[in-house]
This record gives C-alpha cells, sequence and structure tokens, in this order.
C-alpha cells in the first residue's frame, strides 16, 4: 500500500480536482484505491456525486472507518465531514501532537488497498504532517505567487504545475525558470488549464469519466502510470 499525499503551494491551484482524476485513473489501471479527505471543505466527495448535504466524516472522532464509501468495487472515500470552526482548530491541535497519525491509523488496511491518496489542505500543518507519505507531490500554477512561496520554503519531493496555458508569455518564462531551479523535483508532464475540469466538478464527476478523451485526462492518466512507476521502483 502506497500512500500519496498531495497539497497545493497555497489555495485553489486545484488538488481536489486533480487528486479526483488521479484516484479515478488509477482505479482504470487496475488499482483498489482508498481516498482521504483532509479539508474541512469536504469537497473531495462532491466530485464523486456526493450530496452536498452529506455531513459525514472521520472527523467527527469515533469509528472512523465506518466513515467510509465504496464508490465503486475498489474505490472507496474517507470524507472528512461537517465540524464548525472551533472543532477544527482542536483536532489541528491534537494532530499536531502526532505525527504519522495517518500511517498509524491506515497500518491495518495494507491488503486492502494498493493507494491511500491525501486531499491536504495548505492552511492546516497539523493535518498534513498527520501522515507520512510515500510519495508527495505539491501542486503549483505557473504565476508569480506561486513563484515567490516557492523561494520561502523548503524544497518538496516532486513539484506538479497545474494550469498552464501554454500562450502566456509570463507562464513560458516561469516554466523555463523552474525547469533550470528545481530540475530534480519537476514532473515532466505538465496540466494545461482545461475547462473540462471545473465544468466535471459542476456533473459532480471525476475528469476522467465527464471528459476521458480531454488532453487533461490523458495527462493525469500518465500522472498515474508515473506513480505506479515510482512505486516499482521503490520496492
Amino acid at each position: 500500500m502506497t500512500l500519496l499525499r498531495l497539497s497545493g503551494i497555497r489555495g485553489g491551484v486545484g488538488v481536489t480536482s486533480v487528486l479526483a482524476a488521479l484516484a479515478q485513473a488509477l482505479h482504470r489501471l487496475g488499482q483498489r484505491v482508498l481516498m482521504v479527505d483532509l479539508s474541512p471543505g469536504n469537497m473531495l466527495g462532491l466530485h464523486f456525486e456526493l450530496p452536498f448535504t452529506h455531513a459525514d466524516g472521520w472527523a467527527q472522532g469515533e469509528s472512523w472507518r465506518e466513515k467510509a464509501l465504496e464508490l465503486q468495487p475498489g474505490l472507496c472515500l474517507l470524507p472528512y465531514g461537517r465540524l464548525v470552526r472551533e472543532e477544527q482548530e482542536r483536532l489541528e491541535l491534537w494532530f499536531r501532537n502526532r505525527p504519522g497519525e495517518w500511517n498509524r491509523r491506515l497500518s491495518g488496511l495494507r491488503d486492502d488497498f494498493d493507494w491511500v491518496l491525501f486531499d491536504t489542505p495548505q492552511a492546516l500543518p497539523g493535518h498534513a504532517e498527520s501522515l507520512e507519505p510515500d510519495l508527495d507531490l505539491r501542486l503549483i500554477r505557473p504565476d508569480v505567487a506561486c513563484q515567490v512561496l516557492l523561494q520561502q520554503q523548503p524544497e518538496p519531493e516532486w513539484l506538479l504545475i497545474n494550469g498552464h496555458d501554454p500562450v502566456s508569455r509570463l507562464q513560458q518564462d516561469l516554466l523555463l525558470l523552474w525547469r533550470q531551479q528545481f530540475a530534480d523535483c519537476l514532473l515532466p508532464l505538465v496540466l494545461h488549464q482545461d475547462e473540462a475540469m471545473a465544468e466535471a466538478l459542476a456533473y459532480k464527476l471525476p475528469l476522467g469519466v465527464y471528459a476521458p478523451q480531454s488532453e487533461t485526462a490523458e495527462r493525469i492518466h500518465s500522472l498515474a502510470v508515473w506513480c505506479m512507476g515510482k512505486r516499482e521502483a521503490a520496492c
């Protein structure tokens, strides 16, 4: 079982949409996948036709395993649930004192899943550090805000560019700079700006189901193959 953490260098870079698409792509490749929503926004389930009113989730306390939903055979979701701000803050403090908590929780599921994908919030470091992932991906957009933040943070394990507009000269310059500066950790594939990604959420479907022939869906498929290759290389 491989634990993958997907996070954004800032909010709004598309972490939840990309993770939903990646989970669906891995599942289509015959992998057993569990998605864990670590974000209080509780948005991940919306990509799989879960009603917005669905309030149950692991963050509500006891019997967290019972909150898991089987979306399809071999594809499961563990929603965050609905908490008020004070409850979110208490949970964040609890996690800060228990790094690697999710590794301990999932130790008994190693025979049940090939992948566990974590949708990780940028603003809650305790939640983010509640697991020690086997594969750590940081999502960035080719804009100046991400460029500034990249200079302020430790170099990540892997960087993935999302929302690239190939006609933008500024973005072309940033890609050239990043390919030089982060040559050892920048993924070779780039996810382009694609209206189908936004439309997929409107239809409450992962991208590969809503628009399987779109360019970004094909690139997400390539990302899934890359992830599987990294896992095999680590074995």
